[in-house]
Formats: structure tokens, sequence, C-alpha cells
């Protein structure tokens, strides 16, 4: 397969610490590129700045609530600049050399693999890989709302009905959707919930993509494991990932 050359329309944020507000002398300290087409959103912050500690747990729909918790957070003292655009072929890739070109020094740290916004992109990876995140029958951002009420803000990553499925009144949904099993106890729980809501009103399927499955010796991750298994959603490794996508593939193919 050739490589997508395609340039993606993106927008990159500078992250500046400002201790001056009156002077408005400041440094940069970091950069956010958000990709819509990608459904990408990650960010840099350099390691010259260590007592400066920003939240990783990012996902393409939490962009503008993120911006305002940071300057909010730190009193304008860390300031976000207005976005600007930028063409890139591969966000992912090309992230460092924004980074390098507008902020220099050395990234704090390697970025964490085992959050969210990282276990998602990944999956998002596969699906486009596979043919299946474009596909007529594949959805994106699934209300909750629909099954739960209005005012419900949750949504659901992905989400799909076979060609059968969807051709019946009260066809069967399948959903997806990417959490850490060692940072979001919280997500695992809320999945629980949302999840039996749906069963009330259709039969409806869930896939849980993971960072890996646990040990017994991860606490944390070991009782989202088993809050996923009580529900009875699917657990789907990240190790895994494109024989999942291939086999959702293949349901749409039927």
């Amino acid at each position: 397969m050739a490589p997508d050359t395609k340039l993606k329309e993106c927008s990159y944020f500078l992250v500046r610490y400002v201790p001056d507000l009156v002077r408005d002398e400041g440094l940069n300290i970091g950069l956010l590129l958000h990709s819509p087409e990608e459904e990408y959103l990650d960010c840099l912050f350099t390691d010259d700045v260590h007592r400066i500690r920003l939240d990783e747990h990012l996902g393409e729909s939490d962009l503008t609530g993120y911006l305002r918790e940071i300057e909010e957070s730190f009193s304008n003292l860390v300031q976000i600049s207005p976005p600007r655009p930028c063409r890139l072929s591969d966000p992912q890739a090309e992230i460092q050399d924004l980074f390098t070109r507008y902020v220099g020094g050395r990234v704090s740290e390697l970025p964490k693999q085992d959050t969210r916004m990282r276990i998602k992109q990944r999956l998002t990876d596969a699906l486009k890989r596979h043919g299946v995140l474009d596909h007529r029958l594949f959805e994106k951002r699934i209300p909750a709302r629909q099954w739960t009420g209005e005012g419900d803000p949750f949504t659901f990553d992905y989400g799909y009905r076979s060609p059968i499925a969807a051709r019946k009144p009260n066809g069967h949904i399948k959903l997806v959707h990417a959490l850490s099993l060692k940072r979001d106890p919280d997500v695992a729980d809320l999945l629980g919930i949302k999840i039996r809501r749906v069963r009330e009103k259709e039969p409806a399927e869930l896939t849980a993509v993971v960072e890996a499955l646990p040990s017994a010796a991860d606490e944390v991750a070991f009782y989202s494991h088993r809050v996923l298994l009580d529900h009875e959603i699917a657990i789907q490794p990240l190790a895994a990932v494109d024989e999942f996508a291939l086999s959702v593939r293949r349901e749409l193919s039927a």
C-alpha cells in the first residue's frame, strides 16, 4: 500500500509561561497539535519548566475544554496562543519537528503509551489502515443520549451495524470505546452504566479497546478489567487491534 502523502489541515497552539503579566514577557514551553481529519490531538512540553505539570489525558472532543482548563488552572501564568493553521502529511510524525521549530529544548519525557488518547489513536489508525474508518456503515462519536436521554454528554468512540442488522428495525448495534485499564477506572464504571442503559432499549455489544490485559498485581487495572467483564463488555488489547479491525471489516462487507 502506498504511503498516504495527502496534506491534512491542522492547527497548532503554543503554550507560553508568562510569570510577568504586566510586561507580557514569556517563554514558549509547549505545543499542542490538532488534526480533525485524523482525530488526533497531542501535546509536547519542554523539560525547562519542571514545576508545571499538565494532564496528558486528551481526546479530540476535549480540545476546547482542555485549553480553557490550562489557562484557568494557572491563573493565566500559562497562556495558549490562538490556533495557527498548518498542513501536514503525518501529524503524529511531524509534531516533534513543530515542537523543535517553535519551542526548542528537550521534550520533558517520552509520551505515555497507556493514556486513553493514545490507545484511541492506535485504534483509529488500525481502523483506517483496514478500510473501516470511512465505511458508510461505520459511525464515529455516537451520542449516548439516544438511549439515555437528552442532556447526556457521553459519546461512544465508534459503532456500527452489520449490513444484515442494518436492514432490521431493531438491528444489533456494536459499539467500540477506548480506555486505559490503568488510568481510567472511572471510565470503566461509566461504560458499565451506559451499556446497561443501551441494552434496555435494544440488543447491543460493546468492545473496550485497552492497552493490555492486566496482571493481578496491578490493582487499578485489575479492577477496571473486572468491571468490564461484569457488564459483559468485550475486551480487546492493542496487541491484536489489527485483527480486530479486520474482523469489523469482514462484518461490514458481509
